[in-house]
């Protein structure tokens, strides 16, 4: 989240089965307000994007280990009953809406270390258009982070 503004970012990487980025999407939003909450958009945008794009195999990659073991291990069951009440238990379900429309899906926690092409996105998001996606490539200055990020993704 940028702390300056009312803004922050979602970023999405999407890579192939060997882990090379085909696509990546920089997205403006009005800061929500919680981590978490921003942390369930961005996995709601990153499938929602992915099917946009024909991708039918999905595994969300991500740093927050709370989330990622939330829509692990909590199901469709969780979705349906509890969760609605719940801050972000809208955007669970929302995700959980997308679950039949992937041929495989799974989530995944990875290591901060291990997301830096998004993060890398997140800066340069700050000064830039409030939606922004590249197919089979990334910026140039984006490039290097994708070989830090690729021990993490074999």
């Amino acid at each position: 989240m940028f702390g300056e503004f009312d803004e922050a970012s979602i970023k999405v990487v999407i890579r192939n089965s060997k882990g090379e980025v085909m696509a990546t999407l920089s997205e403006k939003i009005k800061k929500p307000p919680t981590m978490d909450i921003l942390e369930l958009l961005a996995a709601k945008r990153a499938m929602y994007f992915s099917l946009e794009i024909s991708f039918t195999k999905f595994v969300f990659e991500g740093d927050a280990e709370s989330l990622i073991k939330s829509l692990k291990y909590g199901g469709w069951e969780k979705a349906q009953g509890g969760w609605e009440k719940a801050q972000g238990g809208h955007l669970i379900k929302d995700i959980f809406a997308f679950v039949n429309s992937f041929q495989s899906i799974s989530f995944s926690h990875v290591v901060r270390q291990g997301n830096a092409v998004t993060h890398a996105l997140a800066q340069r998001a700050r000064h830039s258009f409030p939606l922004t996606v590249w197919m089979e490539s990334v910026p140039q200055d984006v490039a290097s982070f994708v070989l830090s990020d690729f021990q993490f993704h074999k």
